[in-house]
């Protein structure tokens, strides 16, 4: 079968690009019939779908029926001469896919094409708004030689990349926020206050954790007063290099972005790795983390969608891995950093997203690999004696245009369970807890700090007072210790089979 759109276009003109996510061919049926892959789609179409069979044809035909691709579109303009897109363009000024065309040409090359400004026409989206994250209209600049709105989500440098699948709309449809906020008013203030605190430990181990890493005191602490300020401080150059010096023993503190190649891998053997993902180039930090900055208060300030934001900044951050070390609990850092900042959880509540992650190693790892996967076979490297590598080809486009679909719908999914089987059931647990606290005061009036050992001593008995506790209890009597576990019993045991 004959390939057709972006597909042909890598083939013909010989494009280093990451495989399109839809793969579009020519079929002898008479309807249009998809099929979901392993790695995307496959579309087949009738050949009336396809006008003619130069560039020119194939180029329209992907505009029209499978999207935008920036990193194909970049890798062709530097294949055709100037001349060849202005025809393309005067042939068809009054069409939106030409305009696009001239659009991305002077978007992604940075060269203005000898063409005279449209006057007439209405504005059209850059990007369709339907099928893309998009930044709002009224925040959009206007394109006005091509009359189009641009309300891309980046810029020529990075421009993250969205596309609004049919389980995305499903999700932008329920009111997270609204539902986070109707919970809360169930339980008291100051229940609210000292469960965030819990909270935020617990978001700083789980953290640590996904990294199979056991922090001291001092560097929980440290990353426990760095959650403190998600969302109240912007993203800076100065401010990121400041988080990193917090998080990461000083010895390995860094004072500016990187200058070695970073990579992840795993020795399976003395002087072999298994490479499963690369950074940026060092030489290409500078402009990649400028235009990083740039993007994130580009989509923060015009208020953008606040988990597809967090997906797209923090997963961007850490493919781009700016530091040689604190990379990850950073990229950690910035999904709190945007949904605070885009008021998505009430200020001050801590929304635990690692504790869900490190519940489900499999899908992290699974949204890592969605990018990193089809990077790695494109990336010409070498790892010398010491192990250090270096990337001999040029790579900074693979980083550019990253479809971060994948990851913004899973993202999503864990955003609603980590409300609805973490934070929600911490706060009844602790309404539990107290309720339990208050009967045991019924029964003997402890001090505080026994009676909680003595409850977390019969939780991890399942319920039941330990005998091998009981010289610790002297001044209770076996019936006021039966009476506590099975108060402790009611409270918390039945509630959790309740729920």
């Amino acid at each position: 079968m004959q390939a057709i759109g972006y597909t042909y276009l890598i083939d013909h003109f010989s494009l280093e690009v990451l495989p399109p996510y839809k793969t579009s061919f020519l079929s002898n049926h008479a309807q249009r019939t998809t099929l979901l892959t392993q790695d995307g789609e496959e579309e087949y179409f009738p050949a009336k779908y396809l006008r003619g069979d130069s560039w020119r044809h194939h180029l329209l035909f992907a505009l029209r029926h499978e999207g935008v691709n920036l990193s194909v579109l970049k890798a062709l303009f530097r294949q055709l001469s100037e001349d060849e897109v202005m025809s393309l363009v005067q042939s068809r000024k009054i069409s939106v896919y030409s305009r696009r065309v001239w659009f991305f040409y002077e978007f992604l090359t940075g060269r203005e094409l000898p063409l005279e400004a449209l006057k007439t026409g209405n504005y059209q989206h850059v990007l369709p708004p339907a099928d893309y994250f998009v930044i709002p209209d009224a925040a959009a600049k206007r394109a006005r030689r091509q009359r189009l709105i641009c309300n891309l989500p980046g810029n020529a440098a990075f421009c993250p990349m969205v596309r609004i699948t049919k389980k995305l709309g499903k999700f932008r449809e329920i009111d997270f926020s609204g539902e986070l906020a109707a919970a809360l008013k169930r339980f008291p203030a100051e229940l609210i206050y000292r469960a965030n605190s819990f909270l935020y430990l617990k978001e700083t181990k789980s953290s640590y954790a996904i990294e199979h890493q056991n922090p001291s005191q001092k560097r929980i602490s440290a990353f426990l007063g760095i959650l403190q300020l998600a969302g109240n401080q912007p993203l800076t150059k100065e401010f990121l290099i400041r988080l990193q010096n917090c998080i990461v023993d000083k010895r390995y503190a860094e004072s500016d972005y990187r200058s070695d190649q970073v990579y992840v891998g795993q020795t399976i053997a003395p002087g072999h790795e298994l490479i499963h993902f690369i950074g940026v180039k060092p030489a290409d930090l500078p402009e990649f983390m400028q235009a990083f900055l740039e993007t994130s208060q580009k989509l923060l300030d015009a208020e953008c969608d606040p988990v597809i934001t967090a997906a797209v900044l923090s997963f961007a951050f850490v493919f781009i891995h700016p530091f040689n070390d604190g990379n990850g609990r950073l990229h950690r850092y910035l999904l709190h950093h945007v949904l605070a900042a885009r008021h998505f959880n009430p200020e001050h509540i801590q929304f635990p997203v690692s504790a869900v992650l490190y519940k489900n190693p499999r899908l992290y790892d699974w949204m890592l690999e969605s990018f990193s996967k089809k990077l790695l076979p494109l990336l010409d490297y070498c790892l010398d004696s010491d192990g250090a590598m270096t990337v001999k080809n040029e790579t900074a486009d693979f980083y550019r245009f990253i479809d971060f679909t994948t990851i913004a719908e899973e993202l999503y999914g864990i955003v609603a369970e980590t409300l609805r089987t973490e934070l929600i059931p911490e706060l009844e647990y602790l309404v539990a807890w107290e309720k339990a606290r208050e009967r045991m005061r019924d029964i003997v009036d402890m001090p505080e700090k026994k009676a909680r050992q003595l409850m977390i001593f019969i939780q991890q008995n399942q319920g039941c007072f330990p005998k091998s506790r009981r010289s610790q209890f002297l001044e209770l009597t076996d019936e006021e210790l039966a009476k506590i576990a099975s108060v402790i019993k009611e409270e918390i045991f039945e509630r959790d089979k309740s729920n």
